[in-house]
This record gives C-alpha cells, structure tokens and sequence, in this order.
C-alpha cells in the first residue's frame, strides 16, 4: 500500500461536502478545527437564529491565542476569548433576528456605509459579504489614535445567503479587528 496516496485520499475525504450539505466542511486540509470552531458549532446549535445566521470560526487570530469561551447573546450565538486581565478581548456573535435583516445585500451596504465609519469587503466569505466597522458607538477612530489601540471596536458583517448581522469586536486594535474580518469563516 502506498502510504503519500492513502494520505492523499483521506484529505481528499475530508474536504469533500458532507452528504447533502452541498457545502464542505471549515477544516483545513490536515483536518485541524478553525479557531473557535467547536464552540460556535455549541453555541449556533443551541442558538434561535440558527436555521439563518450559520456559525463562523477563525482561521487565524493574528496569534493573540485567547482562550475560547461561549457568550450570552440574546436570540444568537456568541464566542468570546479571554486574555488574561481581559474578559472579552476579541470575539464574534450571529445575533438576534430583526425585521431589517431581511432586506437585499445592496440595502444592507448602504445601511453600514451611513452608520460606520469604514467600510471592507470580506472576499473570503461567500459574497457579497463586508463590514462597516469603527468604535463602539458606530464612532470613527480618534485622531489621536487612528490605529484603535486599547479601544473597543466594533463591525457589523453581512455576508450572502446569511439573514443576520454578525458582530464581531477587539478590545486589542483596529489592525486586530481588521485582521479578525479577514480570517473569518461561515461553517456548516
């Protein structure tokens, strides 16, 4: 038996879509979970909104390395990590349903552009998928501190096929949030 092919195999396996999901699973081809991944899929179970706001995970933190905790969002799901002295450091949430949340891609774009200060598109997910994001508050980055550093920033994400508008926070930085947005993945 040739071991590299059976290899081979299996991650081929791995990768392909669970039987009538149509979709492949969020695992790396070594088949290692996403970050975060194991407590989204607990929390999104459980979760009201879960038949329209799929889970995500991470495939990459920056390598803050928080440790994973499931949070109280009500009507969705939630996971935060924890740094030491940190409660919440970084996190991202699929809330609660609202009756605006059924509306198209483009008037949900709008709606971000006039709330955020920034806005960016997210091509890693299904698409259109962007996020208008700034301090909490919907607040631009004070001058003094344009690279949010110690702040509390916030986006607001909406990606296609999903009906909610996911949260997803860093205490840490705007670079850190940033990097968070772009790293996220849509399990199922």
């Amino acid at each position: 038996m040739r071991m590299p092919y059976l290899i081979a195999a299996i991650l081929v396996a791995a990768a392909a879509p669970a039987s009538g999901s149509g979709k492949a699973p969020a695992r790396w081809a070594t088949g290692t979970p996403l970050i975060g991944e194991a407590v989204a899929r607990t929390q999104w179970d459980m979760a009201e909104n879960r038949t329209q706001c799929g889970p995500l995970a991470l495939l990459s933190d920056g390598g803050v390395r928080g440790k994973a905790r499931p949070a109280a969002f009500g009507g969705g799901w939630a996971v935060a990590f924890d740094l030491p002295g940190v409660r919440s450091a970084y996190g991202f949430a699929g809330t609660g349903l609202l009756p605006q949340d059924a509306q198209a891609s483009g008037w949900q774009r709008e709606r971000l552009m006039q709330q955020w200060p920034h806005m960016r598109d997210l091509n890693a997910l299904p698409g259109p998928a962007f996020a208008g994001y700034g301090v909490v508050g919907a607040e631009p980055y004070p001058a003094d501190n344009r690279a949010g550093k110690g702040l509390h920033s916030l986006a607001y994400m909406r990606i296609e096929g999903q009906r909610c508008t996911y949260n997803v926070w860093s205490r840490i930085s705007r670079a850190h949030l940033e990097t968070l947005l772009d790293n996220l993945r849509l399990l199922r």
